[in-house]
């Protein structure tokens, strides 16, 4: 018997155990887990039946793979970098990304990729903190402001090299699920060579950041704060006030570029291209191009790997004359950024991506759709297309509010009350303010156009910004709960999620008959 979605049990096999494996860590479960995997892989293939259904082999062979996958990424790729730590020596490395101020600025963070230790070649990705203040200092550390570091740039001097976040099991995670597993910070002064490195990587970082600069000098801090977050997914831009809002509200995902955005793009685009309900091979690979753009300009987060990838899927489906099955592109997505990175399985902006993805094809559409249907059965009244999409829209956010409960709580420390209410609220803003915003940016020299664009944009943000506000004024808007409640929410989450499962099937066996 052919199993119907592989990459779709395979994807989803490694991330439950590679989030399971990475969050409780320890070399002796990893092993266990593998011997225990393989063994019941070799049962499962010397019973007919079970191999016959091809799940358990599948399920079985894709735990023992992400166990082999962890050990050795974590013996080629993290242990090496880890026994660069010394008291102190001289590091060159190479800026990666521009730095970014600690919450309270009195240190900026660097990325970058460590190319030397002690005169020795090494290799790792590091973050540096250097003070933002030198003069508060007593020792001197930059010739000049560190914030005009810029990819590309080379950086010696005299410094620790440490394990970043000691013995805080969660972060170091957080931070190794971005490849990085060392810190270092300077005891001397650093030395500085402008553009030691370039390449393609660099000179696609510095548009990235020419663009932010676009956009912060067209509109108020505010306003831009916005549409840098809604268009690159960098918050750091954002008020703290601002920011709280939108997680006090439940809609910090706009935020956060993802599945949300890409669609709003591609069908903008696809409806702008088709002629005759079809496309053409050269307009395919151009909305092929613009994928990888977007993802580009999100800086390749979590949530955008996984849309970007699902996306190219349906893309490359369509030039062939193929049909994407959306749970197998979701499980490939899956597959492909945790062979990247294992340590993505606890990455929050990729869970919480897969989570919601997965809950919304294979429980929140299907029951807004049986929901459709049974009002125009039992009504006798075609409700408009409108109606129609803001019902799906209600049920994607409440079923997506279910599932990622716990996520939420132990990622957040709390879950938004009114979350499904703001959502439908900024519906009308969402699409305008994501396509004016990136139109402006990229037509900004066409004069009357652009200033349309402009004006389209920043209403659209002090739409959603006054949204927000209210809706976090509330105290009842938002519940902080600590990690006790993890555990709660996620036999909730399952109970009904499970529920709503067996009605979906109940009514499917019921139509049939």
């Amino acid at each position: 018997m052919k199993l119907k979605r592989p990459l779709a049990a395979v994807g989803l096999s490694m991330l439950a155990t590679l989030f399971i494996l990475c969050f409780f860590g320890g070399g002796r479960l990893v092993f266990a887990v593998f011997a225990g995997a393989l063994l019941c892989l070799l049962i499962s293939l010397t019973i007919k039946k079970l191999r016959q259904g091809a799940l358990l082999p599948t399920v079985f062979g894709s735990v023992a793979l992400s166990c082999l996958l962890l050990f050795v990424f974590e013996l080629f790729v993290f242990m090496p970098v880890e026994s660069f730590c010394t008291d102190n020596g001289e590091i060159t490395a190479v800026i990666r990304e521009y730095a970014h101020e600690s919450s309270d600025g009195n240190r900026l963070y660097l990325v970058a990729d460590l190319t030397a230790l002690n005169g020795s070649k090494a290799k790792g990705r590091v973050r540096l903190s250097f003070p933002a203040k030198p003069w508060k200092r007593n020792t001197p550390i930059l010739p000049e402001d560190s914030k005009l570091l810029e990819p590309g740039d080379k950086v010696v001097f005299t410094g620790k090299l440490y394990k970043i976040a000691g013995s805080n099991a969660s972060i170091h995670n957080h931070f190794k699920s971005k490849g990085i597993c060392l810190a270092a910070y300077p005891l001397q002064s650093v030395t500085v060579e402008k553009q030691a490195v370039k390449n393609l990587y660099t000179v696609l970082m510095k548009e990235r950041k020419r663009t932010m600069n676009q956009i912060l000098n067209a509109f108020d801090a505010d306003t831009a704060s916005v549409i840098i977050s809604v268009l690159m997914g960098s918050k750091e831009h954002l008020s703290p006030e601002l920011y709280s809002a939108f997680g006090r509200s439940g809609t910090a995902h706009l935020l956060a570029v993802s599945g949300l955005h890409l669609s709003i793009w591609i069908m903008f685009l696809v409806d702008l291209l088709k002629k005759r309900n079809a496309l053409s091979k050269p307009k395919i690979l151009f909305l092929i191009c613009f994928v990888f753009m977007i993802m580009f300009f999100a800086a390749f987060s979590g949530s955008v790997k996984r849309a970007g990838i699902m996306m190219l899927l349906y893309l490359l489906s369509e030039l062939f004359g193929e049909r994407a099955d959306s749970l197998n592109s979701l499980g490939f997505s899956a597959v492909c950024i945790l062979f990247m990175n294992p340590y993505s399985a606890v990455n929050a902006s990729f869970l919480l991506s897969f989570v919601s993805t997965l809950t919304i094809i294979i429980i929140a559409v299907p029951v807004a759709d049986a929901v459709n249907s049974w009002l125009d059965v039992k009504t006798l009244y075609r409700f408009p297309k409108l109606f129609k999409s803001a019902v799906v829209c209600f049920f994607i956010s409440l079923f997506v509010n279910l599932a990622t409960l716990s996520l939420q709580i132990r990622y957040f420390g709390g879950v938004s009350t009114l979350g499904v209410v703001t959502n439908l609220l900024l519906l009308p803003a969402t699409a305008p303010l994501i396509l004016s915003s990136g139109l402006y940016v990229m037509f900004y020299f066409i004069p009357v156009f652009s200033s349309l664009l402009r004006w389209l944009s920043k209403l659209c943000v002090l739409y959603c910004e006054k949204v927000v506000l209210f809706i976090s004024s509330f105290g009842y808007s938002y519940l902080e709960l600590d990690e006790s409640f993890v555990l709660p929410a996620t036999a909730v989450s399952v109970a009904v999620l499970s529920l709503s499962l067996f009605l979906l099937k109940k009514r499917k066996k019921r139509l049939d008959v």
